[in-house]
């Protein structure tokens, strides 16, 4: 690896208008920095690929006032700016009191310094953390190449174990779990406009070479969470070292209870599939019936359903099956 930087020219964008112009008229050349806590470390390690290229223009979005505001509305919902620091989103009040689960999520995300400098629209984004793609002898699919060197190499951590497809990449994100048990929508600006998705839509509608439905000459510029006010919310995450290290599995679970009966819940799954997994059987045991024992464990078993794990990683079965008991137990 070689830890410096290639020369790159930097754009400090003031406005939405100004970012998405220099994205349009660079191309593939150029790319949305905020943190750089995942972009900058790539192209210290040279990362690239037939698909992939090392960014010449890093666009920061940083000076954009929008882009690093939080705003709450009871009623509403709150409204989340992509720069917004993991640390603010950790340690504010009005998110800790109505959305505690983004709070516990933050907390939970890397070690101190890096959420002082990565912020919640780098976490969302951020890249696989399979070994074969941070490495740039490696021709993957992820970067145009015609081979996954993970599944049958080294893939016991950060890799799936539900609806791989041809790269078996696990979504390495804690927010975006949490944002998709939440029902928030990404708001999403680009040439072509501003449209507004669905988490479960900006992940699912990805190509074959991104992990997210972001065009290369579109960005994040809003993060809207409806209120949840009444729900009950946990966010687990299970990692090798407690302090730093991504997912081999967590869960996020946000519940509405009418007395000690399941209204309404979302399960969704992160560090076993290639985008956060809703657990829909899961939900679907539990909705409209008095939380038990005996059905919390019927839910965790049909959260893991028809899962296909790799030769190395089947633990994250059983991993997954506890995680999900302890959220329903602690919610219900």
């Amino acid at each position: 690896m070689l830890y410096e930087l290639p020369v790159f020219q930097h754009v400090d964008a003031k406005s939405v208008k100004e970012a998405v112009s220099c994205l349009h008229s660079n191309g593939e050349k150029a790319k949305v920095i905020a943190g750089g806590t995942d972009l900058l470390a790539l192209m210290k390690d040279r990362v690239e690929g037939p698909r992939l290229k090392i960014p010449e223009v890093l666009v920061n979005i940083k000076a954009i006032p929008e882009i690093s505001r939080v705003s709450y509305e009871p009623g509403a919902g709150l409204r989340v700016g992509p720069a917004v620091l993991l640390v603010q989103m950790e340690t504010s009040e009005v998110v800790k009191k109505e959305f505690p689960i983004l709070a516990q999520a933050a907390g939970q995300v890397g070690t101190t310094q890096l959420r002082n400098m990565g912020t919640i629209g780098g976490n969302i984004c951020q890249r696989p953390r399979c070994m074969y793609f941070r490495h740039p002898h490696f021709p993957c699919y992820k970067k145009g190449g015609t081979q996954c060197f993970a599944a049958a190499g080294e893939h016991r951590h950060y890799h799936s174990i539900l609806k791989d497809g041809r790269c078996v990449m696990a979504c390495p994100s804690d927010m975006a779990p949490v944002l998709m048990a939440l029902r928030a929508k990404a708001v999403i600006c680009g040439h072509a406009g501003e449209r507004v998705v669905s988490f479960p839509g900006l992940f699912q509608a990805a190509g074959p070479f991104t992990e997210t439905a972001l065009q290369a000459d579109e960005f994040l510029t809003e993060i809207q969470v409806p209120d949840q006010r009444g729900s009950r919310q946990v966010f687990l995450k299970h990692r090798i070292r407690h302090s730093t290290d991504f997912a081999l599995a967590s869960a996020a679970v946000v519940a509405r209870m009418a007395g000690d009966v399941c209204a309404d819940i979302r399960i969704v799954l992160g560090g076993i599939a290639p985008f956060p997994y809703e657990a829909a059987k899961a939900e679907e045991v539990l909705k409209g019936k008095k939380l038990s024992e005996k059905l919390i464990s019927q839910a965790a078993e049909a959260s893991v359903e028809g899962a296909r794990p790799l030769p190395m990683n089947g633990y994250k079965i059983d991993l997954t099956r506890a995680l999900v008991r302890r959220a329903l137990t602690s919610v219900s």
